[in-house]
């Protein structure tokens, strides 16, 4: 930081540990003076504020142990008294304020900041203060990601396919490309569970998930949509070319050796599947979800363990269900 600095350990205010909230320091707190903080406070955070009032950056206390960890024997006086500028790590270009006038004392005038935390758990995601908001992108990012993550197969969750479903429906409308849908079922799960237990469904599950992830290519968009169920959407797909990943998914949950305790579980697929070539504009994501789950339902009324696809035409009308030839091919 090129920013000059002043005040000291003493202006520290604490705006009140009950409601979740974090000390202040002026930018002037020197390192031996923070770690009294740090241990006066239950908090792992403070709010650094430099010397016009304004609000400067995050130091946790994991900042603070690095920089004294990674001090030699002879360094470590001087680390002791150096201050909070050397442990913030971005670099902020200051406006030129104009000068307030000096009170009696000829203190700087500071500005008095409340100051409250988000967080997940132990991790501090963001601070909101009366004029702003600070966000912790590298706390954030993985909160996001397991809000939009199933937990038990690590494939996106229904609300995140929901979300992505609707963008591709507008990117292969918008681009003049054909959309395909398969809703992919695993056949009397239920009958798994209540043999081996549900914690042996779960390893079914995560099974089915990584061959989804596997025999459908790297762009498709597959998700854990409820239960037992899968979805897959593949963009620009004809219907005869939806055939193929449908075939391989088969072949590989086929392939699957999963047994406990000795005992073989049956693990087989009832797959119906989607797709609508022209007149994305005149139809809706909901109208290809639909379509599919009709011709999965018509799969598992068949026995289960195949599949059907259809093609859904602009006017909302499809053509006859084809049952998917699902013989055995070359998987790798």
């Amino acid at each position: 930081m090129d920013s000059r600095i002043s005040g000291s350990a003493s202006q520290l205010r604490d705006t009140g540990a009950e409601l979740g909230q974090v000390p202040i320091v002026p930018m002037g707190t020197v390192l031996v003076d923070l770690a009294q903080v740090f241990a006066r406070h239950e908090t792992q955070h403070v709010l650094v504020q430099e010397s016009s009032g304004g609000l400067l950056g995050i130091v946790s206390a994991e900042d603070l142990q690095n920089a004294m960890r990674t001090a030699s024997e002879t360094e470590l006086t001087a680390w002791h008294h150096r201050t909070v500028e050397s442990l913030i790590s971005v670099t902020l270009e200051l406006e030129e304020t104009s000068p307030q006038p000096r009170p009696a004392d000829n203190r700087k005038p500071t500005t008095e900041l409340d100051c409250v935390s988000i967080r997940d758990g132990a991790d501090l995601l963001a601070l909101m203060t009366n004029e702003d908001v600070l966000l912790s992108w590298n706390r954030l990012e993985p909160a996001l990601a397991r809000a939009a993550t199933d937990a038990l197969t690590s494939l996106p969750n229904r609300a995140h396919f929901e979300r992505r479903f609707q963008e591709e429906w507008q990117r292969a409308s918008r681009l003049g490309l054909t959309l395909g849908l398969l809703i992919i079922d695993v056949d009397h799960f239920k009958q798994v569970n209540d043999t081996f237990g549900h914690l042996r469904g779960d390893m079914v599950l995560a099974a089915v998930a990584q061959c989804c992830q596997k025999q459908l290519r790297s762009y498709d968009l597959v998700a854990r949509f409820a239960g037992d169920e899968f979805v897959a959407v593949t963009c620009g797909c004809s219907l005869e070319d939806i055939d193929l990943p449908i075939r391989r998914l088969q072949e590989s949950i086929r392939s699957l050796d999963l047994q406990f305790n000795g005992e073989s579980v049956p693990t087989s697929l009832s797959i119906g599947a989607s797709v609508v070539c022209s007149g994305l504009d005149q139809l809706n994501a909901e109208d290809l979800l639909e379509s599919a789950d009709q011709c999965l339902y018509r799969a598992k009324r068949a026995g289960r363990n195949r599949a059907y696809r259809v093609e859904l035409f602009g006017d909302g009308t499809s053509g006859s269900p084809t049952r998917v030839d699902t013989a055995p091919i070359n998987v790798t």
